[in-house]
């Protein structure tokens, strides 16, 4: 999966529903969600993929405010994608701490929303 295939910004939650049912990966899961109030938008910086078999991958991406995406981890999904997944969602946290990414503060939806103007 490169990271150039990846929008310049932050998912959008319907973005990540349309890949999860384009057949492109085995499953889509967001890993942080952010709500703008008055708005049906809602942003994903952090998300996990699965790559189809026959080489699956269990692949986790963050968005940075200044460098964009970053592919946090990357491992084979083997015969238990669940386990993989869980990783890789604690690996993201991981990053996210050690970044310290600004939108996973308490104004985390506001950080996002002014980066996107």
């Amino acid at each position: 999966m490169e990271l150039s295939s990846l929008p310049d910004r932050p998912f959008e939650l319907a973005e990540l529903r349309e890949l999860n049912e384009s057949g492109r990966f085995r499953a889509v899961f967001p890993a942080g969600v952010f709500d703008f109030e008055g708005s049906a938008a809602k942003l994903v910086p952090a998300v996990v993929l699965v790559t189809p078999e026959p080489d699956g991958r269990v692949v986790a991406v963050g968005y940075d405010l200044t460098s964009g995406w970053t592919r946090v981890s990357s491992e084979p999904a083997g015969d238990d994608a669940d386990a993989g997944v869980e990783t890789a969602s604690q690996r993201l946290r991981e990053w996210v701490e050690q970044t310290d990414q600004q939108w996973a503060g308490p104004d985390g939806a506001t950080v996002l929303a002014e980066h996107l103007r």
